[in-house]
């Protein structure tokens, strides 16, 4: 079944313009003619009474009474398929798909984790996992595109949930035959004598790095530069020297005994928060409601 037959033709070629940004684009997506999409929107804001969309040559632009529709629209159209999924649900057929948008750090090693460990106990739940950057996680949750999204530090924004938001300090990760691998406890001034591979100047981890360095009068040099993550937990496993991670992200990591992941005590490492977020107003389906507990409690 297909949320098409419960949203109106006009809404759900409405949305498609606010997506694509041009009528367009929008008729290639939806496999119509980009006529059939113009009288769709000029329908909508005949009965409307307003115009819904500013035209410029570099695309259509939502006014402020298309942003109060899209709004709407994208609503109706989760419900139409959270209602129909709970329809196919009472028919026995026990499915469903959980989208979750994420921040490369914990789409690597935490959200895996725990995607495993609910689906031994729901094994017809299917999952979508798109990586990308903490605005992008938050835009595809706002257009519905997403039902879960976690980021680092986002500002407050329109029409999203905060489900959850814990303390993301950093750590300082490394293998267990490093000779700080002992300590409970590392500071930067500690680490400045070691090989460092850290993440690219646009990631927060770099960023509160570089001002806590900064403060301290600290020029350290990073060995190895990478916009890879992985990378650079495989470069301090295999001994090349330090990298750096969020706590959350490496939990896990702990458990294969070739690394050690310690706090740093500098308090800049510790100025960092993850947020779950999910669409403000929305009523979840059963099956993403419940991986968004056991994600919440998981971060806990």
């Amino acid at each position: 079944m297909n949320e098409r037959i419960l949203i109106d033709s006009a809404l759900r070629y409405f949305i498609e313009v606010v997506r694509q940004g041009s009528i367009n684009k929008a008729s290639q997506q939806l496999h119509v003619a980009p006529s059939a999409v113009s009288r769709q929107i000029s329908r909508l804001e005949a009965e409307l009474g307003c115009q819904l969309f500013e035209r410029h040559i570099s695309g259509m632009k939502l006014s402020p009474s298309g942003e109060l529709l899209a709004t709407y629209a994208r609503k109706a159209r989760l419900e139409a398929t959270r209602v129909i999924d709970e329809i196919t649900g009472l028919e026995g057929i026990q499915k469903g798909t959980v989208r979750i948008a994420s921040i490369e750090g914990l789409a690597s090693y935490l959200l895996p984790h725990v995607i495993g460990q609910f689906r031994e106990k729901y094994s017809a739940i299917h999952f979508e996992l798109i990586v990308c950057s903490s605005s992008e996680v938050t835009q595809r949750v706002r257009e519905g595109l997403s039902d879960i999204g976690l980021t680092i530090s986002p500002p407050p924004e329109k029409h999203i949930k905060i489900e959850k938001r814990i303390m993301a300090p950093i750590f300082a990760v490394m293998s267990i035959a490093h000779p700080l691998a002992s300590k409970s406890q590392v500071s930067l001034s500690q680490l400045s004598h070691y090989p460092l591979a850290l993440a690219t100047d646009n990631t927060t981890i770099r960023q509160l790095f570089d001002v806590s360095c900064s403060r301290q009068g600290l020029l350290i040099e990073p060995v190895l530069i990478s916009n890879h993550l992985n990378a650079l937990v495989h470069f301090a496993e295999c001994q090349g020297g330090i990298t750096l991670f969020g706590e959350v992200s490496v939990r896990h990591l702990n458990n294969g005994a070739q690394i050690k992941a310690l706090p740093i005590k500098d308090r800049e490492m510790s100025a960092r928060t993850i947020d779950v977020q999910t669409l403000a107003g929305r009523t979840l389906p059963r099956g993403v409601a419940a991986f968004l507990e056991t994600l919440c409690q998981e971060m806990s």
